[in-house]
């Protein structure tokens, strides 16, 4: 035998089969496992080198192994179609948000550890009885429902109390006459009295809806000897509003004596059921007058829709105004002890609420003058800023006049000597682009051995033809020694 020439062509072939191997052995060791058959599931336990990869007894080839699938996507249910952003997120939110949450399901407690079904006295109602839906409401209306009862245990059942949380009444509990289970009539019940085993027990109860809105959920507590501890019922309802108002609340905002202001509010029914309507208490404040009109009323001036008008000046006086407006429907509110003590039946109301600021030529903040708690000698500054509404007129701060005096006369126009006045100093400073000025009010200090609380008036010369000037009441207290929560 030929020896082999180690040759270059020799070497090269030698490097290309070399080459190839490590390629297949590569390939090989890259390959995935076998997926299991579909439906079967291996987690959780082990398996020996092969166990699924072949049939019983078979000896696994690369022909017989079978392409890996990839695995199926889930099927879209929105596929086909285009949504816009969070329109699905958006509707499950309306969805949810189409019923407030209540307060849950009323369930009886459970047995304390250890007690037996049927040991001891037992209040119990049908499954799902336990509480009551009337639905949607009108606002005012009283609904009334009857929960049936009955007892079982062992014991006879004592009930102690019935309290319902607010909005709810109770106002008797009835029990079955006679011997249990015999159909005897349901008579008032006395509470602390047993009731027997068996016993049927009704509790009739009522949701008012007066100054109520959106979904009420009430619950009535019943106290007794069942070793379960208190028992509960429920009412819940969706209450809507009889009437719509638009706006709820008319804000004048800062009105000036003489000048005449309206504003408006429509007043209508939810569901457009015509009624008359008038004002509670006709009676308005001084210098403002209300009107109710009504839209297409009928031949017996009902209407769906009606509105107010608020009228202000020109005869208000200075003040801050407040006022709740009553308007009072002829429509009978439905439902039971609707009776007012006079016996008269409720009808639908609404109430509206107005506000303003009704100013003079001037007004002022702050309204008095508090130098709080000094000591002998301490300096104190606090700053009134007077505004004149008055286009006509200019308040110029030279021409204002500033001084400190004692407390008003009882029953005259002037005003008391005070030996604390020649303590304090004023100066008047105007506010740029307004007609307004600041008054400065200085406290130079109280004279050593000064005690006690104190109080004087700073009177403001303004010139106005109408309100010539404003008075301001000065109060404060001089203690010796250091001021709580400040050094010496």
């Amino acid at each position: 035998m030929q020896p082999i020439q180690n040759t270059p062509r020799l070497r090269r072939e030698a490097l290309s089969l070399l080459s190839a191997a490590l390629i297949v052995l590569a390939a090989c060791a890259s390959e995935e496992p076998p997926v299991p058959a579909a439906g079967e599931d291996h987690s959780g336990h082990d398996h020996a080198p092969g166990d699924h990869g072949t049939a019983a007894g078979q000896a696994e080839t690369p022909a017989a192994k079978p392409a890996a699938k990839p695995a199926a996507k889930p099927a879209d249910e929105h596929a086909g179609h285009d949504h816009a952003p969070g329109e699905h997120d958006a509707a499950a939110k309306a969805a949810a948000a189409a019923r407030k949450p209540s307060a849950g399901p009323v369930t009886l407690p459970e047995l304390p550890p250890g007690l037996g079904e049927n040991e001891g006295p037992r209040l119990m109602y049908e499954v799902g009885q336990g509480s009551h839906d009337f639905g949607r409401l009108m606002q005012g209306e009283v609904a009334s429902h009857t929960f049936g009862l009955f007892t079982r245990g062992n014991e006879d059942l004592i009930i102690t109390q019935v309290k319902p949380t607010c909005g709810c009444t109770v106002s008797q509990v009835m029990v079955e006459e006679g011997a249990p289970g015999e159909g005897g009539a349901m008579v008032r019940y006395n509470f602390g009295d047993p009731i027997a085993v068996g016993t049927r027990v009704e509790m009739p109860a009522v949701l008012h809806t007066k100054n109520k809105n959106g979904h009420q959920n009430v619950r009535i507590n019943i106290f007794s000897n069942d070793p379960r501890g208190t028992i509960q019922l429920g009412l819940e309802a969706d209450v809507d509003m009889f009437f719509n108002l638009s706006p709820r609340f008319l804000n004048f905002g800062r009105v000036s004596i003489g000048e005449v202001k309206t504003l408006k509010a429509s007043v209508s029914t939810a569901r457009g059921v015509p009624v008359k309507l008038e004002m509670a208490d006709a009676a308005m404040p001084a210098g403002t007058s209300a009107e109710l009109t009504a839209f297409n009323a009928d031949a017996d001036g009902r209407s769906a829709q009606w509105q107010l008008s608020v009228t202000l000046g020109p005869d208000t006086i200075e003040q801050n105004l407040h006022r709740a407006i009553a308007l009072v429907s002829d429509l009978d509110i439905p439902g039971e002890e609707q009776k007012a003590a006079t016996g008269k039946q409720h009808t639908y109301q609404a109430t509206l609420s107005m506000s303003a600021q009704i100013v003079g030529p001037f007004s002022y903040q702050p309204n008095y003058i508090s130098m709080g708690l000094v000591r002998p000698g301490q300096v104190v500054t606090r700053t009134v800023t007077i505004e004149c509404h008055d286009e006509e007129f200019d308040l110029e701060a030279e021409k204002i006049g500033v001084s400190v005096v004692g407390l008003p006369v009882p029953g005259g126009a002037s005003y008391q000597e005070w030996d604390r006045a020649e303590h304090f100093s004023s100066a008047v400073r105007p506010l740029e682009g307004k007609n307004a000025v600041d008054v400065e009010l200085r406290l130079e200090g109280m004279p050593d051995g000064s005690t006690g609380s104190f109080r004087g008036t700073l009177i403001v010369n303004l010139g106005h033809p109408d309100k010539s000037d404003i008075a301001l009441t000065i109060t404060g207290v001089c203690r010796g020694g250091p001021i709580p929560g400040r050094g010496r």
